[in-house]
């Protein structure tokens, strides 16, 4: 009996010891993929190319690493179960082209900068948490911006679905301003703002 006990006790600590160092290498993953999607888009500002081009090459790389359909339907909210099915295909692709050009435009004012990984934290459900310091070349003197990027695991690689400025999260401010909007106008008032792509303006 003595025996049994102690071969079950040693099966549990081994599936523990190995759970511990799948979750550890998963996290460090994460942290390798936030990485080599930031060294992709500094080196791309970095360029002499023109704004243009560099903010069609944003687009692709944030296109690839940001979960866009989910957080669409994400910051929709209860309104999502009252699109057609319609409305949501074309809500998603105006979404897309709204949020990729809002947040690489942004981008392509800036020429240099830097990043330092600080954090990586397990939030289990396969959902990681990569924290980012972030210098712009220009402001030296200033202290450097923290970013928290949210990404889970999909099949063999990861999906990026939140971005934590500060302490301020794109998809909870995002919900926020869309839900204003859907409560006094239609779906369809949504989709058309989206598609103008009002970046200097909130939507109304």
């Amino acid at each position: 009996m003595l025996r049994v006990i102690a071969l079950s006790l040693a099966v549990c600590v081994a599936s523990l010891i190995f759970s511990s160092a799948s979750s550890a290498k998963t996290a460090e993953d994460a942290k390798a993929y936030v990485n080599n999607v930031a060294s992709q888009a500094l080196a791309v500002i970095e360029t002499s190319a023109s704004k243009e081009a560099k903010k069609q090459k944003l687009e692709k790389i944030f296109a690839e690493s940001v979960d866009i359909p989910w957080v669409g339907k994400f910051v929709m909210g209860r309104y999502w179960r009252q699109a057609t099915d319609d409305q949501k295909k074309r809500y998603i692709q105006e979404y897309q082209r709204f949020v990729l050009h809002h947040y690489t435009s942004r981008f392509t004012e800036h020429t240099s900068g830097s990043f330092t990984l600080t954090d990586t934290k397990d939030n289990g459900n396969g959902e990681y948490t990569v924290s980012m310091s972030l210098q712009d070349a220009k402001n030296k003197g200033e202290p450097p911006v923290l970013v928290d990027y949210r990404l889970r695991k999909e099949g063999g690689s990861f999906k990026i679905f939140d971005v934590i400025v500060e302490g301020v999260s794109m998809i909870t401010t995002q919900r926020s301003e869309f839900a204003s909007v859907l409560a006094k106008n239609d779906i369809e008032h949504l989709i058309s703002q989206l598609s103008k792509k009002s970046v200097s303006e909130p939507m109304q």
